[in-house]
């Protein structure tokens, strides 16, 4: 399924013309790609026409479930509520063993039953769009009320409000069951008409980003790790156009800005610490220096560091944008 490229039917200056009236400024002549999130009619009508296999471009991931749905029960495509219903089963699924307790297991808060041998989700669904999430026999994990309500608000911006290719579903409808051990019925999904504009996603040269690491371990390493960090904060200042951000795996990094400003408010011995620095600039030889004054810590910086390990990567920028719909030229290729 194809269609999903705006290349195809835009000019490189309209496609950054659209961004910048999304808030986003970028230089035609970066523009790597641009791909809006397609919806179930492709894969619907693929199926539809003989296919067994259906390789799509940029699609919606609820898209992947709601395509079958559409062609196994023959639902049309202003049925808003069944369409609803089958984006909440493909929303479910979508990311899979993340309903089976994957990403929701915490240990001593919410435990799953044997997660290495962790399983990947079932939804046995009718024609009415009602379905049973369940996870196969012998697996590991867990289908529970808790598992479902956590996968099926995730990454929901509004609940009530929730923006597809195919519908708009409000979830707030949606009930849950707990059928059996492992089997939750989940009934009750409203749908609304499709937005007018799809999401797509532009991707844009961003320069080139550099990392390099080192290790201090011992008495007194959480010093030695800060004084590691002020030294490459000051040597690569002397570099042009040089972007920085430096962490201390073990005192702060989640947390940490690109002023480590959160490392700046940490007090404590560790003895075991990692220096993390990383650096973006737009030419690669201005990166590759800075990577290299971390490799030069091994004999020009405080005692004891070891472990180095660099990379210098192309650096890949995007921006979210909503583009009409009368922009994408969606179709079906049979191989």
């Amino acid at each position: 399924m194809l269609g999903d490229d705006l290349r195809e039917t835009m000019q490189a200056d309209d496609i950054c013309r659209l961004a910048a009236e999304n808030g986003h400024t970028i230089d035609p002549s970066k523009l790597v790609a641009a791909n809006a999130y397609l919806g179930a009619a492709g894969i619907a009508g693929a199926l539809g026409n003989g296919a067994e296999v259906v390789v799509t471009g940029r699609v919606a991931d609820p898209a992947l479930a709601l395509g079958p749905l559409l062609h196994a029960f023959g639902w049309q495509f202003d049925d808003w509520d069944r369409l609803a219903c089958g984006t909440v089963a493909g929303h479910l699924l979508e990311c899979g063993a993340q309903v089976t307790g994957g990403y929701y297991m915490d240990p001593g808060a919410k435990d799953v039953d044997r997660p290495e041998d962790i399983g990947y989700p079932i939804a046995e669904i009718d024609v009415t769009g009602g379905f049973v999430l369940t996870n196969p026999a012998g697996t590991g994990g867990s289908v529970s009320l808790r598992t479902v309500r956590e996968q099926l608000l995730y990454e929901i911006h509004d609940p009530s409000a929730y923006l597809t290719p195919d519908v708009v579903l409000d979830v707030c409808a949606v009930t849950l069951q707990q059928a059996a051990n492992d089997r939750v019925q989940v009934s009750g999904g409203r749908g609304k008409p499709r937005p007018k504009t799809l999401k797509a996603t532009i991707c844009h040269d961003g320069g080139w980003l550099g990392e390099g690491e080192i290790s201090y371990a011992g008495p007194n390493a959480e010093a030695r790790g800060r004084q590691a960090i002020d030294i490459l904060r000051k040597r690569v200042a002397r570099l042009r156009d040089v972007q920085t951000h430096f962490d201390l795996i073990g005192v702060s990094s989640v947390f940490n800005d690109a002023a480590s400003s959160h490392l700046a408010t940490r007090s404590g011995s560790s003895n075991d610490v990692r220096v993390r620095a990383a650096f973006s600039a737009g030419e690669v030889e201005d990166v590759r220096r800075a990577v290299r004054e971390v490799e030069g810590l091994y004999t020009a910086g405080p005692a004891a560091g070891g472990g180095v390990r660099l990379s210098v990567t192309p650096l890949l920028a995007s921006a979210s944008v909503y583009v009409p719909r009368d922009v994408v030229r969606e179709r079906v290729e049979f191989i």
